[in-house]
């Protein structure tokens, strides 16, 4: 990573803040699409200053991609993209606005269903696509959900280690998830 990279992150105001407040504290400029302002309030205060930047927007309208256009414009390419959307066509938009002749990554996050019954995604070229599942946590009484820390730090690892596919607790046995 060199300094002052460009990130971005869909839905980084929940289960991704801590990466959020990672990779700014790695020198990122994290762009963050979120749909309310108050919930910014902890990756700013956490992370050093001028280092995340809101895109108080709903991902699911058009206005995300006005708000990704001025975050291009302002920061630049990005050379990171980690979302946590099931919106495939969104990312393929989102990947295809990304100007510049670098290579970039995107990270998608997805839900351990996902696992079993995935959708093909369109990719530039020069985009690196990486997945990342969100597994369950077996113990002796039975099965939980990850925790928050649990997936961010699964996410950070993935974006340490650049793997392929990374799975965060299990998936295997299906059938042993939590209900």
């Amino acid at each position: 990573m060199k300094r002052n990279d460009h990130a971005l992150v869909i839905g980084g105001t929940g289960m991704l803040a801590g990466v959020c407040i990672h990779l700014a504290r790695e020198d990122y400029s994290v762009s963050v699409i979120g749909r309310t302002l108050s919930k910014f309030k902890r990756l700013i205060v956490e992370s050093p200053p001028n280092s995340i930047f809101p895109l108080t927007t709903d991902y699911d309208t058009d206005d995300v991609y006005v708000e990704i256009n001025k975050a291009i414009r302002e920061r630049g390419p990005f050379d990171l993209i980690i979302s946590w959307t099931p919106n495939y066509s969104m990312l393929e938009r989102i990947c295809e606005m990304n100007p510049g002749k670098s290579p970039f990554r995107l990270v998608h996050v997805k839900g351990s269903g996902r696992y079993f019954q995935d959708e093909p995604i369109r990719i530039p070229s020069l985009c690196s696509y990486r997945k990342v599942f969100l597994g369950f946590v077996k113990e002796e009484s039975g099965s939980r959900w990850l925790t928050l820390d649990e997936i961010a730090n699964g996410v950070i690892k993935q974006i340490e280690t650049n793997e392929e596919v990374r799975i965060i607790g299990q998936i295997h046995p299906y059938k042993a998830r939590p209900r």
